[in-house]
């Protein structure tokens, strides 16, 4: 974090979006999507991400409030993105009250077949803003907390994940509640997702290689998923029911690791 002081006030300002508090990222999320305001955006920014008071920046100098807005620069940079999971869950109320649990932060819990279905609804969406392929992205990964008395960290059944088991029969039927989200959280989970999905293209680049590349060696915008998934069932993780129940990362590696050693192969 940056250090900031304005008129013998001291703040912390976030200098990157995995810094941010859920208020904080509301917030920027509301300046970055929502209608316009008198004050210029850059400046609602600063005073969201640094924590002082929009007054405070009016009683100082303009250059030196434009100075400032370097602080802001981490909201519009392609080498920085958010994975920490700042909306664990969501409270869908109807047709009656349901508490949907989402994934840790980077996706953690994630399983293969989950991500899946999940990311295969997102690239329609990003397409075709097609909010019904939204909707389906929500309910792959937002659940209602598993059956049975709450267990945790500690608990010899305890796997890292509160939501009930991934079914990708019931997607369509939670789905058809998601439209009640609000906007601002539907924006934000968006927004995490896509920097969990970059840093995942980061760490295992080989396999958004494999997963965009179409039969012809040319380049699709979505990831065949379920080629990958073909590609990879029946050999060391077993029936493609079972590498589908895999963990995301570990099926991204062992992948990454076969698409290096292929190419290394043609050399």
């Amino acid at each position: 974090m940056e250090r900031l002081e304005i008129w013998g006030r001291h703040y912390a300002p976030a200098s990157t979006w995995d810094e941010l508090t859920r208020a904080q990222f509301a917030g920027i999320i509301e300046v970055l999507y929502g209608p316009e305001q008198f004050w210029p955006a850059r400046l609602r920014l600063l005073s969201i991400v640094s924590g002082a008071p929009l007054e405070h920046f009016l009683e100082l100098p303009k250059f030196q409030v434009e100075q400032l807005y370097s602080l802001t620069d981490f909201i519009f940079s392609k080498e920085h993105y958010l994975t920490r999971q700042l909306v664990p869950e969501l409270r869908v109320p109807a047709p009656k009250p349901l508490r949907m649990l989402g994934p840790g932060d980077s996706l953690q819990g994630v399983l293969f077949g989950e991500f899946i279905f999940a990311d295969t609804y997102f690239c329609q969406y990003a397409m075709r803003k097609s909010a019904v392929a939204f909707d389906h992205f929500l309910a792959a990964l937002y659940r209602p907390l598993r059956a049975g008395k709450p267990i945790g960290p500690g608990h010899p059944e305890w796997t890292g994940d509160a939501r009930e088991r991934f079914n990708e029969h019931n997607v369509g039927y939670y789905a058809g509640f998601m439209h009640q989200v609000p906007d601002v959280d539907r924006l934000s989970i968006l927004t995490w997702y896509r920097g969990c999905r970059q840093q995942l293209a980061v760490e295992f680049p080989q396999v958004f290689d494999v997963a965009t590349e179409a039969a012809s060696g040319s380049r699709q915008q979505s990831a065949d998923w379920g080629r990958v998934l073909r590609l990879l069932s029946g050999g060391a993780f077993g029936p493609l029911e079972q590498t589908a129940g895999q963990h995301l990362r570990t099926i991204l590696s062992e992948m990454n690791d076969r698409a290096k050693a292929a190419r290394q192969t043609k050399r």
